[in-house]
């Protein structure tokens, strides 16, 4: 698959803000963090289209788990259902701070094996994992505003190097609830080559949660569209742990 999973996640007027008490970057943490701690768990189909290659049908099981709390210590668990040629490849994830590993497992030879975190399968994973927002968007410069977004009022924060003004990133998160519902990230020349979108949100245990992940990258003419079910926080057992720690 292509490399469009990986930097799914770098994410308005100025009184709100200081009103709040909250800088850009604290309203961008505090999106991107919003589900540290809550173990997650979810089945999604997965479609990926191009111009001139067929439609790609993918279904996975995705888990996420946090052994501490107020940690930035997680595992992640993908296990793949469909297509034919990936059916029962398994990958896992280990966060710790700046440290990532990456292993997988073959139905061929059921061995595990390193992964470089950079590979397609990876992006995968990368694309559910929203805490790459923050490394995205060290050292930029804002701009704030607010606006309104499917009728909500959302901030809308403009990611930006003071060299490249019109290269950016533009994310769009709820006021209240911190919801992230939008990136674009454009080119030098501020035209937008690609977006992310997360919509038709469900409200479960408490927890806002989105339930369908539109990709597009113009440049690559490519489209992705994410459609999750079986949504659950908070129910992995123990076995789920055991499997989830086993490929470490």
């Amino acid at each position: 698959m292509t490399k469009f999973f990986k930097h799914t996640y770098t994410l308005i007027i100025l009184s709100s803000i200081y009103c709040l008490d909250m800088e850009p970057i604290d309203i961008i943490k505090k999106s991107a963090n919003r589900l540290n701690d809550i173990n997650i768990e979810f089945n999604v189909d997965i479609k990926q289209q191009t111009l001139i290659t067929k439609p790609i049908n993918y279904n996975l099981d995705f888990k996420v788990y946090w052994p501490f709390k107020d940690s930035l210590f997680f595992y992640n668990h993908t296990k793949f259902n469909s297509p034919l040629d990936y059916k029962d490849i398994e990958l896992w994830l280990n966060y710790n701070k700046d440290t990532t590993l990456v292993r997988k497992k073959l139905p061929i030879d059921n061995e595990i094996s390193d992964v470089d975190s950079n590979s397609d399968n990876v992006n995968i994973i990368n694309f559910f994992n929203l805490i790459d927002l923050l490394d995205e968007i060290d050292n930029q410069s804002f701009t704030l505003k607010s606006t309104n977004f499917n009728n909500r009022e959302v901030y809308y924060i403009k990611v930006f190097s003071k060299k490249q003004k019109k290269k950016s990133t533009k994310i769009y998160i709820d006021k209240q609830n911190f919801n992230l519902y939008k990136i674009e990230w454009s080119d030098r020349r501020g035209r937008i080559i690609r977006k992310i979108i997360f919509d038709d949100w469900i409200i479960k245990n408490d927890i806002d949660f989105f339930s369908t992940v539109l990709f597009e990258d113009f440049k690559d003419e490519s489209k992705i569209t994410c459609k999750l079910s079986e949504i659950d926080f908070d129910k992995i057992d123990d076995n789920d742990i055991n499997v989830i720690k086993s490929g470490f």
